[in-house]
């Protein structure tokens, strides 16, 4: 360890701190990744064990049925389920509030069917997959998690179409527009300016939907019905639409298989919001951005 570089010293020791792993098999990661510390981390929880000899390290599901149940709270009236109230104090002591993009990625780790409850066998299986069974251990894993996102984009956009079933009603086919617009909130954290005018269009949409509505139903009912739903498609595509085009559309193909409302938003950017028409061949097009 002598022999690192300042910066590489502390790579690895952030790297022990959020794996767990060993100083050999971390320095092992962090070569292979050339010292990029997320991609380190995203092999490192591809393949745990591609550096080590010794047999995996065992959880002990005793302690994990014994943590859960901390967390089950008769409040909540779900029998042997983690609900909201007993979520609420599994997030206090892991330290995340309710819109921390960690809070998503543990839902999805555990593969939760419903918002805000765990039945003890997502529970398990998902403390078993991490190979943890302690709070401390669980919030090293899902940081280092969320840290990695930033260098694998598969990840995110599993986390993204997880999001979809998660999100919605059991009994709906489409995503409510709030639920959705709170949900890229917490995917994609601080909205950058095509975002915000994505969310802006959708506002714009619904209101012209609501006036249309309260021309037919009347002011009253008009109000019951929620005109602008986020399907399965547009959804998962939009993924694809905000974090791998360029930021000024110059790149997006109107012979695409877009989703309508995905095309009526890149219409509404080149009309009405100075965005570029498209050219195939635009040498001084905006670079992309990342969210990531």
């Amino acid at each position: 360890m002598n022999r690192l570089k300042a910066d590489q010293k502390t790579k690895l020791r952030q790297f022990v701190q959020w794996t767990q792993a060993t100083e050999p098999v971390s320095l092992n990661f962090l070569a292979k990744a050339n010292w990029n510390i997320e991609y380190a981390m995203t092999l490192y929880y591809d393949n745990p064990n591609l550096f080590s000899s010794s047999a995996p390290a065992t959880v002990d599901q005793s302690k994990t049925i014994q943590l859960f149940t901390q967390y089950v709270d008769k409040r909540d009236g779900l029998g042997e389920r983690i609900g909201p109230h007993g979520m609420q104090r599994l997030l206090i002591d892991l330290g995340y509030e309710p819109i921390d993009r960690r809070v998503l990625i543990l839902a999805w780790v555990f593969k939760a069917e419903t918002q805000c409850e765990f039945s003890l066998q997502e529970f398990t299986n998902g403390m078993a997959s991490l190979q943890v069974d302690s709070i401390q251990g669980l919030k090293q894993k899902i940081d280092a998690l969320d840290a990695g996102m930033k260098a694998d984009l598969t990840k995110t956009r599993d986390l993204c179409i997880f999001t979809f079933n998660y999100g919605k009603s059991a009994a709906s086919r489409s995503l409510d527009l709030e639920m959705a617009i709170c949900y890229w909130d917490v995917i994609f954290g601080a909205r950058k300016p095509l975002m915000s005018q994505w969310i802006d269009f959708l506002y714009g949409q619904e209101r012209m939907a609501y006036a249309r509505l309260e021309e037919e139903l009347g002011p009253t009912n008009a109000k019951k019905v929620k005109s602008v739903w986020i399907t399965r498609d547009t959804w998962n595509l939009f993924w694809d639409f905000i974090v791998l085009g360029k930021e000024d559309l110059s790149d997006y193909d109107e012979e695409g298989a877009w989703p309508v409302l995905i095309d009526q938003f890149v219409d509404h950017c080149r009309e009405n919001l100075n965005y570029p028409k498209p050219l195939r061949e635009n040498s001084n097009a905006m670079e992309h951005q990342s969210y990531y």
